[in-house]
Formats: C-alpha cells, structure tokens, sequence
C-alpha cells in the first residue's frame, strides 16, 4: 500500500500535468468568460478529474503489486494462507477429545435423545406432515 506522502506527491504531479488547464480556467475567468460560480464549478470539476486518475494509479500500482505476489504463490490479503485448525476431538490429549463430542458416548447420547423425542414427545408424528394436530 502507498503511503501518504507517496500519494500526495502522485497529487501533485498530477496537478503539474494539469496545471495548462488550471491556467486555462483562471484566463477564462479573469477575461469575464466564467462568472466566478461557473468558474469554482469548472475548477471543482478539473479537481476531481485529476483526484480521480491518482487514485486510479495508485490502486493500478496496487493491483499489479497483489498479483505479483500472488503469481510467487505468496500470500495476500484476498489469498491468505490456508491454515485449518484440527478437527475438534482429533488431537489426542486435547481438552476437547471427550467421550461426549465422539466415541460410543456421542452414539449412546444420540440413540437415547432419540427414543425420548420420538416415544414421549412426537408419539410417532412427525412436525410438520399431515398428521400433525
């Protein structure tokens, strides 16, 4: 990314590129062709017009720089490194390997949690058919 100082001096380059328009405008105004609204106007226009081209460069320069990066298989902002965590419960000795998240304690918890809703609860009915009262 460009600093501040590099943009402000892309500004001004730009503006001396630009500077025959700027004295256009200000001879326009000075000989009584530009009232000085249309004048402020007109400057406010060409004022744009070159903050508009050096943010262009800059984000140009930017982009060319990411794709570079990016090409040497370096990583970027928008490509970061692919840096997955492992999965919950494969580490072993991990706080997280519990006989409740894996193992025949999820099995036995899941089959009980099934018989309960369905036998008490549903009776056999599913939510949402067109059995359900």
């Amino acid at each position: 990314m460009p600093t501040a100082t590099q943009m402000d001096e892309l500004e001004r380059q730009v503006r001396r590129e630009e500077e025959p328009e700027y004295a256009r405008l200000a001879q326009m105004r000075t000989a009584g062709q530009l009232s000085p609204g249309e004048y402020e106007v007109q400057k406010q226009s060409l004022d744009l017009r070159v903050q508009n081209k050096v943010d262009n460069m800059v984000w140009s320069r930017h982009a060319l720089a990411q794709s570079n990066l990016k090409s040497m298989g370096m990583p970027t902002p928008d490509l970061p490194v692919s840096n997955l965590p492992p999965g919950v419960g494969t580490v072993q000795g991990s706080l997280y390997n519990s006989t409740r998240l894996n193992g025949l304690g999820n099995q036995m918890q899941s089959n009980y949690m099934q018989n309960l809703g369905t036998s008490s609860f549903q009776k056999g009915v599913g939510a949402g058919t067109a059995y359900d009262p």
